[in-house]
């Protein structure tokens, strides 16, 4: 990739972490006009909820980033590496898994009288998309924006998930996982209506700097997988 490219990627990503840093700081800083112990927990609860706001929303948003600067390359599915490669056969992989299929070929040789055979109709669609595989290669690789799902609650285990389905190093963030499963439980329990106390000081500043280790530590393992060309199959 051409370094005005990956420097044109890096200013996005930190654009992205720039407004959601500056915004967790413009609310933070609201805690030295509280004077009560009690409304500064209060406080601290609603930033907590910010948090993971903008640690979900960043992971998104910077592996969005990730895929498009991959997609922009024009690659073919053979250049990719298997990672990435399967998630661009994603639609392809659906439809053969959709059991109302049924190709060509065995239409041909069935004719109307299409046996009602479970495994026999999985092993036409099997040999069709082996007959097509070839063609599959040779296909622009396009990986739909969909593969990045939070799933709406992003424990360590999904990102671990998502680091793996495209192909990244799924022990990125092992360090910040005892960070992150607190920042989960406290904000669920919040949502749920479990913790009306709020949060402790010492609490939430591990969190905080914790949410803002991944924000580096993911750009950082963005840019050095692009600069490196580890999406690439000969990588």
């Amino acid at each position: 990739m051409e370094p005005n490219r990956l420097a044109d990627i890096r200013a996005q990503l930190e654009e992205e972490v720039t407004w959601r840093q500056d915004e967790i700081r413009l609310l933070h800083n609201q805690l030295s006009f509280v004077q009560s112990e009690t409304d500064k927990k209060r406080l601290r609860k609603a930033l907590i909820v910010m948090l993971y706001s903008h640690y979900e929303g960043f992971c998104s948003t910077a592996l969005q980033i990730y895929i498009k600067s991959i997609n922009d390359e024009n690659l073919m599915r053979k250049d990719l590496n298997y990672h990435l490669a399967a998630c661009s056969l994603s639609s392809e992989f659906n439809a053969y898994d959709d059991q109302r299929l049924k190709p060509s070929h065995y239409r041909q040789i069935f004719k109307n009288k299409l046996p009602d055979e479970t495994r026999l109709h999985r092993f036409a669609r099997q040999v069709d998309f082996v007959k097509n595989m070839d063609g599959f290669w040779e296909q622009a690789a396009s990986i739909p924006d969909d593969i990045v799902n939070t799933e709406s609650n992003l424990w360590p285990i999904v990102l671990k998930k998502l680091l793996y389905r495209l192909g990244l190093p799924e022990d990125s963030f092992k360090e910040e996982e005892g960070s992150i499963t607190e920042l989960m439980n406290r904000r669920n329990a919040i949502a749920h209506g479990s913790n009306k106390e709020g949060c402790d000081e010492k609490t939430y500043e591990n969190i905080k700097k914790s949410v803002f280790r991944i924000f580096g530590k993911t750009i950082r393992l963005i840019m050095d997988t692009l600069a490196q060309k580890e999406y690439l199959l000969s990588s």
